[in-house]
């Protein structure tokens, strides 16, 4: 997905460039945002949305209880998609970089 990018605290990524008299032609940065997009659908809870106050996975629920890898997984799964994430797609590109930084 192409977006304007955050940094690792959520706040825009801007790096203004200016025109010979000083105006600022652009600031924010463009670029790949389906990692940040990820990041915030895993870290939010239900309801703390306003545009949908459905999705949010609520990691730290699962980190409390008791629940089986299947259940964790299907519960990404289902918000991923309902954020437009393809779970399958993602979860292989984290895998290979996974296996790529630990060489």
């Amino acid at each position: 997905m192409k977006g304007v990018l955050l940094d690792t605290t959520y706040d825009l990524v801007v790096r203004p460039k200016l025109d010979s008299k000083g105006k600022i032609l652009t600031g924010m940065v463009p670029g790949n945002t389906t990692d940040q997009e990820a990041a915030m659908v895993l870290q939010m809870s239900q309801g703390e949305l306003k545009e949908d106050p459905l999705i949010g996975v609520g990691l730290t629920k699962f980190m409390r209880g008791n629940y089986s890898a299947t259940k964790v997984e299907q519960r990404i799964r289902s918000h991923f998609t309902r954020a437009g994430i393809d779970y399958d797609e993602y979860k292989e590109r984290m895998e290979i970089n996974i296996k790529t930084d630990g060489l």
